[in-house]
């Protein structure tokens, strides 16, 4: 299909600043100062691709949408997390097994303005975020067409994962600080 181109640590994060003013939190993983906390994690393919995939017919993995053995379908996305304390939202960026029909549907209208009109496509996480102690790998959810130069919206839909009530309800500075430091020494 060618229409694509732990460890845990036993300080406490501390959100406070050293002295020299610098941004950042201290981290209860390597116990260490990072200057930046990030605002964003992306993950590069669906957790179902691999290496050697490029080399076979019928599988494709671009930025935005992958295909393999012309059997499995993927777009990329964002599930957005509210963090207490930021302006923007913490996001996700990660990939959404979906309907060969949705896929192509969406792949259509990639460049058309006014696909955010599109209904929302059902499909499931295709990432298992280790950061989490229950697996997000087959969650449920929608996935929303965004406007022209935007990447879909996904909308978790299954009650009862963690990563569910943090999109919907937010989480506390603190909870992000310390999943972002789990985050950043993920093996």
């Amino acid at each position: 299909m060618s229409f694509l181109r732990r460890r845990s640590g036993r300080r406490p994060a501390r959100l406070d600043p050293p002295a020299d003013g610098a941004t950042g939190f201290h981290c209860s993983v390597c116990g260490g100062w990072h200057r930046e906390l990030p605002q964003a994690f992306h993950i590069a393919g669906p957790d179902a691709w691999s290496r050697k995939l490029w080399r076979v017919k019928g599988c494709e993995l671009s930025s935005d949408m992958c295909v393999i053995r012309d059997e499995e379908f993927f777009v990329r996305g964002l599930v957005r997390v509210p963090v207490a304390g930021l302006d923007e939202p913490f996001q996700w960026g990660l990939w959404v097994s979906v309907a060969r029909d949705d896929l192509v549907q969406m792949a259509e209208a990639w460049e058309t303005p006014g696909r955010e009109s599109m209904p929302a496509a059902q499909g499931q996480l295709a990432n298992n975020l280790p950061v989490f102690d229950e697996p997000t790998l087959g969650l449920h959810v929608l996935v929303h067409t965004q406007p022209v130069g935007e990447r879909p919206h996904i909308e978790l839909v299954e009650d009862g994962h963690p990563l569910t009530a943090e999109q919907r309800n937010g989480t506390s500075h603190e909870a992000f600080v310390a999943r972002v430091a789990r985050l950043l020494h993920a093996s």
